[in-house]
């Protein structure tokens, strides 16, 4: 047993040893061979495309998702598909994507990127996954925010006061005579030690002016400020964005509305039923609400997996209905552009059940093919340049030899034939083992990647 422990606790001098020998700080290919959501920028930016067609692909994109010059603000749609079989690096090539959007920043171009890594059953649970990257607490502050400036705005309807007054004349006539008023608000005696609070102090969240409002009263009259204070956040959001489903959805976003029938993984996934068939109107206001917080000139969604509704979980009528309310959405709301990732598989089969769709979310698409020798070679030499401890150092393939690399490329089962997942796992394991049994100055050459990978090379 101590022989066998031993022999696992070598790994605790992995990083010395790939540093002594190879001058690497860690061992920088993914063990899973793809690349993580969470990398930082710095590994990202080193991860350039192999290819010099796919780079310029991507460049020319952006430009034009990014450009004013076309119909205006409003009708900035533009879509990419990145296509490619398993393990051809799509998820790679979106994460480029979303660092190269992330550097840019200033007062032309500051667009504002979302990454999903599931779209859903439904559209209404993709624009939901939207939301649960943005942030549900940044998107319920922001929510707030647009209720306050709202209450702090005259009611027409009401001789021009301002609905603020309106609202806490409302609450304060629930109070009785011997219990304070909403203002001032100090529960012992109506002041803080800097005097009664104000509307700025007491509004600072929803929960904080409910607990506030709550203050003093009995059960049937809490009830009763409860609604009042409903009635207003409905009709705010209602009179903005005109859709009484999506009014009462971001209710129940800024008053964190859990329940046994409505819990916050139904909000997040957007898999409310009064929802449905709203999604075009649901998107428009979060893109527009975040771009107002976020300063953002553009909003693009990086939407990955979509072989998953095309060839993977729906049946065809369900498929259908996606693809149906999908093509609405991007027909009738143009604010936003998209990259989508698939198999060509999946492509096809949305050209067969929707041609318009195809056209649509087909304006641009770069193939991913499999890799041929100088190509992995790039690859490799970017990932090693990750964690090279001198990084200003030239572009290198050690400690692979490129006899190592021509074997990773012959293997037996034509589905792996240049696969940078397979390549990618393949060098993580490779380099590990040369970390414990090479000496200084040898590589991993032919002959020791057939040593452990002989069962999938040829």
């Amino acid at each position: 047993m101590g022989n066998i422990l031993d022999k696992i606790k070598t790994v605790e001098d992995l990083e010395g040893n790939l540093r002594k020998k190879f001058s690497l700080s860690l061992n920088p290919f993914p063990k899973s061979g793809i690349a993580g959501i969470s990398d930082s920028d710095a590994v990202v930016g080193k991860l350039v495309p192999t290819s010099n067609e796919i780079t310029e692909q991507i460049i020319r994109y952006m430009q034009d998702a990014l450009s004013n010059s076309g119909q205006g603000m409003e009708n900035k749609y533009l879509s990419l598909i990145i296509r490619g079989d398993y393990g051809m690096g799509k998820t790679q090539t979106l994460m480029y994507i979303k660092y190269l959007f992330s550097q840019l920043g200033n007062e032309k171009f500051r667009p504002y990127v979302v990454y999903i890594d599931n779209p859903g059953v439904k559209l209404s649970e993709l624009i939901g996954n939207i939301l649960s990257q943005i942030g549900i607490e940044n998107f319920r502050r922001y929510l707030w925010d647009i209720f306050r400036q709202y209450l702090e705005q005259e009611d027409k309807e009401n001789n021009n006061r301002l609905r603020k007054d309106i609202f806490l004349e409302s609450i304060n006539n629930l109070k009785a005579s011997n219990t304070p008023t909403l203002f001032p608000l100090d529960e012992d005696t109506g002041n803080t030690a800097d005097g009664p609070l104000t509307w700025d102090q007491v509004s600072i969240s929803y929960k904080y002016l409910l607990d506030k409002m709550l203050n003093g009263l009995h059960t049937p009259e809490q009830k009763v400020a409860i609604q009042i204070f409903k009635n207003y956040l409905i009709k705010c959001f209602a009179e903005k964005y005109e859709i009484s489903s999506i009014a009462e959805y971001f209710y129940d976003i800024v008053t964190d509305n859990t329940s046994v029938t409505k819990s916050w993984d139904q909000l997040i996934t957007g898999n409310i039923k009064n929802i449905d068939k709203r999604e075009v109107h649901l998107l428009k206001a979060i893109v527009e609400i975040t771009k107002q917080y976020l300063g953002a000139t553009d909003f693009i969604i990086l939407a990955d997996e979509f072989e998953e509704i095309a060839i993977g979980r729906l049946k065809d009528a369900d498929l259908d209905n996606y693809l149906r309310n999908l093509r609405s959405l991007i027909d009738k709301e143009k604010n936003w552009c998209a990259v989508f990732a698939m198999n060509g598989d999946a492509y096809r089969k949305i050209e067969k059940m929707s041609p318009p769709l195809a056209s649509r979310m087909g304006d641009r698409i770069i193939d991913l093919k499999p890799l041929d020798e100088p190509s992995c070679i790039a690859m490799i030499q970017h990932y090693l340049a990750i964690a090279r401890v001198d990084a200003n150092a030239p572009l290198s393939l050690y400690p692979f030899e490129e006899s190592a690399i021509v074997s990773l490329l012959n293997t037996k089962e034509q589905k792996l034939q240049g696969s940078p997942r397979f390549i990618i796992q393949s060098c993580y394991l490779l380099l590990q083992r040369a970390a414990e049994e090479l000496k200084e100055g040898q590589t991993i050459d032919h002959a020791f990647v057939m040593k452990y990978l002989s069962e999938k090379l040829k």
